[in-house]
């Protein structure tokens, strides 16, 4: 399960989103790839491909949405 908020950068500024929780979920496959929806309320799904890396520390994603170019990485 994901629980959380969104936080993201646009040309170098911080944004937060932070009144805006999300919720989601995420499988992740025996090769460490694996995808994830996340659902911030009051908006549309967001589907992502991802790899589990540094130990399982850290994931690196991709949206995978139409006419969308995000990608970022998730901390543990």
């Amino acid at each position: 399960m994901i629980r959380g908020h969104v936080a993201s950068s646009e040309d170098g500024t911080l944004l937060s989103l932070a009144e805006e929780p999300v919720t989601g979920s995420y499988r992740i496959a025996a090769d460490c790839s694996g995808t994830a929806t996340i659902r911030p309320k009051g908006r549309s799904e967001m589907h992502y491909r991802l790899v589990v890396v540094d130990g399982g520390n850290r994931m690196l994603a991709v949206e995978t949405d139409a006419d969308t170019v995000v990608s970022g990485t998730l901390q543990r």
